[in-house]
């Protein structure tokens, strides 16, 4: 097996990581309080085996020592206290968070919700018409009724929508263009079905806002027949039903844990982020709660935490409904997360082990960038050696030996590419056409000035011997070529463009990268002397075979 990276190895083709010890416990690798078990062999090598190539036995040995690897990596992590660092424990509350909100959102509103087959057929009866609609979308009611007061005084809809829609989740004019129904949440969905030509609708209130709506023209829509659109109106049907249920689990949860926004809480959160003045909070100030729920608060503290994480998306801190709407979805995070600990979906065996994946995951990355840091610039003899392995994929075409016919006769061209099914040479497939037919043979050396033999250079370098070429359109009719032989060199380093030059030290970066690696684990494995169970690993199948379960 190539290894060209000992971090991809170990790290990135081990990522499945060692998933508890459920199973079979009997340890085969024991580093400090590190064990690797029969368990973990089995289940890191479903996810990994297909990296290691060669002879089964090769690839097992290469498997197990880069599973020593990792568990000295771990034991080295441990004792250097790598667990407690600041970026782990930050890293593991994020993956904890969303790993939990997820869990508990996919309970209370499956993606496996059920579909028939009338119901598939409706929709795709109904999305034969489809309207041009206009929407505006705003965070809070007064601000809805006061645009729809505008727009039923005639203002023009875009000029509303500019004022108070909401920047970044519609076009600002509020112009949707030709939608077909299904594609919009309801209740958005059926008043776009239902509202008369130039009327406006709403304010619809959803879980994001209010929403005005105006349809201004309809229209037929194609599509195609039932039967191939069947899938697809399913996959419609299910998202929004779907959708339709996370939004009833989301407003039961506002309800059950009494979600309330404090009174001032958005107006201190607009004051500290303002672009123009910027409001220093006082400690104090920081613990005062931006929102309540049974249970808990949301701080304005919690809430400058959420700001500087990097997948945090912020509100427009101009718009003060946007501001309040985002502290409620950042404290129904919270409000999640307690539920999802209410449920004990924390002791969950594969979202545990998932969790456990990603720090162990995110340790080796450190302790792999910690043992490679300060690597020299790679010396010559690695750069030499970085070419060694690939010279072999670098040659140049010296000469092709060709054999080469003219036809004129469009048919005959046709008879001719016919009979290369059964009849290898060129020369006997023209015999056979048409004894006449005359085959020429020929080299051609390279490199060549003459742009027609040029042109062909990739195909003669790429093809085999025997490989045919046409027919290709001449002045006079057509032209059959096919590459009897051909001579290749390799190049020489010197001879490569500059910039296959420096991928090539790229690579012999690398190598002085995996040198320091294999350095920094044969000390590991020197100072905690790992306990490889050598007889029990014999025992164990390469591949790993699926458990049965997984097959059924």
């Amino acid at each position: 097996m190539s290894r060209p990276a000992a971090l991809a190895l170990v790290t990135a083709l081990l990522s499945q990581a060692l998933l508890g010890c459920s199973g079979n416990n009997q340890p085969i690798i024991t580093v400090g309080s590190q064990k690797v078990t029969v368990a973990d062999y089995e289940r890191t090598a479903r996810g990994a085996q297909a990296q290691y190539e060669g002879a089964p036995e090769s690839a097992k040995a290469l498997f197990v020592q880069d599973l020593e690897r990792r568990a000295l990596m771990l034991e080295y992590a441990h004792l250097q206290g790598q667990e407690h660092a600041s970026v782990v424990v930050n890293t593991d509350h994020d993956n904890e968070q969303r790993a939990l909100v997820q869990s508990l959102y996919v309970r209370l509103a499956s993606p496996a919700q059920r579909v028939s087959e009338a119901e598939a057929r409706a929709l795709w009866e109904a999305r034969k018409t489809e309207a041009q609609v206009w929407l505006l979308y705003t965070s809070s009611e007064p601000s809805a009724q006061t645009a729809l007061a505008r727009l039923r005084k005639g203002e023009p809809f875009e000029q509303v929508s500019r004022s108070y829609s909401l920047p970044g989740l519609l076009p600002p004019d509020g112009n949707m263009g030709w939608i077909a129904p299904g594609a919009l949440p309801d209740p958005l969905d059926g008043a776009m079905r239902t509202l008369k030509v130039n009327e406006v609708g709403g304010p619809y209130e959803s879980r994001e806002g209010w929403f005005l709506l105006k349809v201004t023209e309809r229209r037929p829509h194609e599509q195609g027949p039932f039967e191939t659109q069947r899938s697809a109106m399913i996959d419609i049907l299910r998202q929004r039903k779907q959708r339709a249920a996370f939004n009833r689990a989301y407003n039961e949860l506002k309800s059950d844990y009494d979600v309330k926004i404090a009174p001032d809480g958005p107006q201190l959160l607009f004051r500290v982020e303002n672009a123009v003045s910027p409001l220093t909070p006082t400690p104090d100030q920081r613990q005062m709660p931006l929102a309540t729920y049974r249970g808990g608060v949301y701080t304005l503290n919690d809430a400058l935490t959420d700001l500087q994480r990097v997948d945090s998306q912020k509100p427009p801190f101009q718009l003060l409904p946007a501001v309040e709407l985002w502290i409620e979805q950042q404290t129904m995070t919270q409000v999640a997360m307690l539920e999802a600990r209410r449920r004990h979906l924390n002791e969950e065996p594969d979202l545990v082990a998932s969790l456990r994946a990603q720090r162990e995951q995110l340790l080796l990355n450190g302790v792999y960038q910690a043992a490679v840091a300060a690597v020299p610039p790679p010396g010559p003899d690695l750069v030499k050696l970085a070419w060694e392995r690939v010279s072999h994929l670098y040659t140049k075409l010296e000469a092709a030996h060709i054999a080469v016919v003219e036809v004129a006769d469009t048919a005959v061209a046709r008879r001719l590419l016919d009979a290369h099914a059964t009849t290898p040479l060129l020369a006997d497939a023209a015999r056979k056409v048409d004894a006449a037919l005359a085959v020429t043979e020929t080299t051609i050396h390279f490199p060549n000035d003459d742009p027609d033999w040029t042109a062909l250079t990739p195909m003669f370098q790429s093809q085999p011997p025997g490989a045919w070429v046409g027919p290709e359109p001449r002045p006079k009719g057509w032209r059959f070529i096919q590459l009897l032989d051909k001579q290749m060199s390799e190049q020489k380093f010197e001879d490569l463009p500059p910039s296959l030059q420096q991928n090539i030290a790229g690579s012999a970066s690398e190598l002085a990268r995996d040198q320091r690696f294999t350095q920094f684990t044969d000390s590991l494995a020197t100072a905690f002397q790992p306990v490889v169970d050598h007889a029990r690993i014999a025992k164990l199948p390469w591949p790993v075979p699926m458990p049965a379960d997984a097959a059924r």
